[in-house]
């Protein structure tokens, strides 16, 4: 059990672990946004999707940790043709900041009732041509390249970008050029994400638990945006994990999500 400290989004009132299960059973897409690398945020996570098959949903889990060239490997792990330490290595995940407990422990969990994993992000070479060179040479990819990566028609506008240049511009040495190659880089993740849980809801998984960092979905976050684009009709419940110490519900976390987690400050590296 954690110790974190949950609130409803909403109206502040305490919530229930098993309230949180309810909710995300009864939901077509489950974001949990977390903290990178925070143990307490990641057991919570696992917590969570662990208790999901109780409830007879058809879970699905998707990650943005991996990425959408290594789901034959993450095929053949859940399938017990690949032993761990190989897929790690092939799908680059080796070590507890690549491939922490809590999204292990949320694999097993689906692997252990049969339950599908998601490669859900884009291929890292084509996130990062995105960044150096735009979009429109990701447009022009043959059609193998293009199925590891989602362009999106344009970017994200309003609070979420002004958060992103306001969070990047703190780095020294970042002129605008630079910021604006980040933020395509981002939206290319975003709607990477969006349409990898675009496609596990037409095969037919309910809830599609996709796990990603807090930034992607917090308040009106790019992922969130994009998913609720593309899938108009679908209940999207979202969790936010931060890494705060807080006894109540703090004013500038309202609408931040649905629930809102406290889990302490990171722990020192």
């Amino acid at each position: 059990m954690t110790e974190a400290q949950l609130f409803s989004g909403e109206d502040g009132g305490q919530v229930a672990e098993a309230q949180i299960v309810a909710a995300m059973a009864a939901s077509d897409v489950v974001l949990i946004g977390e903290q990178h690398g925070h143990p307490l945020g990641l057991e919570l996570a696992a917590d969570l999707f662990e208790k999901l098959p109780a409830t007879g949903a058809a879970a699905a889990l998707a990650l943005e940790s991996v990425t959408r060239e290594h789901q034959a490997e993450l095929d053949a792990f859940l399938g017990a043709q690949l032993d761990e330490a190989a897929f790690r290595k092939a799908a680059d995940l080796e070590g507890e900041r690549k491939f922490p407990a809590g999204h292990r422990r949320m694999m097993l969990a689906a692997q252990a009732k049969g339950r599908p994993v998601i490669a859900a992000n884009a291929a890292r070479a084509l996130v990062k041509r995105a960044r150096l060179e735009g979009l429109e040479p990701l447009r022009a990819l043959g059609p193998e390249e293009q199925a590891l990566v989602e362009v999106p028609a344009e970017l994200t506008e309003g609070t979420y970008r002004e958060q992103f240049v306001a969070l990047m511009g703190q780095h020294a040495g970042v002129d605008a050029a630079t910021l604006e190659g980040f933020y395509r880089a981002q939206n290319v993740w975003d709607a990477t994400m969006a349409g990898s849980i675009g496609r596990a809801l037409a095969a037919g998984s309910r809830p599609v638990v996709q796990v990603v960092g807090g930034f992607h979905v917090d308040g009106a976050g790019g992922l969130y945006q994009r998913v609720r684009a593309a899938n108009p009709s679908a209940k999207v419940w979202r969790l936010s994990v931060v890494a705060e110490v807080a006894a109540a519900l703090r004013a500038e976390d309202r609408g931040r999500a649905d629930v809102v987690a406290y889990v302490g400050p990171l722990p020192a590296s």
